[in-house]
């Protein structure tokens, strides 16, 4: 699990606001005909502006890759016990891994029924 808290927002379409740099482990920007979908440092919350819609503060729990495109059930198997548990998620998959954002305040129980679930969970620090 990496240390920085993120926050998840929704940038309407005609917005042009890009708050998704800094040390992040994981930041970027999901475009839909909705508006974008950023991923950034929850410190950087306050700078996003009353047009934007922000939830946070998220843990991201990365999943050990890289993952073959062909194997399946793997966030199955994360997501399961996590739903059990009670702990919402926000997943992301890029080309290598997959990434589950976890609330901050369910980081603990997160690890708890992960752990529970027979998987292993590394506390990661990164550069604030």
């Amino acid at each position: 699990m990496h240390a920085e808290q993120l926050a998840v927002g929704m940038v309407p379409p005609h917005a042009n606001l890009a708050l998704t740099g800094g040390t992040a482990a994981i930041h970027g920007t999901l475009t839909t005909r909705a508006g974008r979908t950023i991923v950034f440092p929850h410190h950087l919350a306050p700078e996003a502006g009353p047009d934007v819609r922000v939830q946070g503060p998220f843990r991201a729990l990365e999943v050990q890759g890289p993952l073959d495109f062909s194997l399946t059930g793997v966030l199955a198997s994360l997501l399961v016990p996590l739903a059990d548990a009670g702990v919402s998620v926000f997943t992301l998959s890029t080309f290598d891994t997959d990434w589950i954002l976890v609330p901050a305040e369910s980081a603990d129980a997160a690890v708890d029924s992960l752990t529970a679930a027979g998987h292993t969970v590394s506390e990661t620090q990164e550069c604030q």
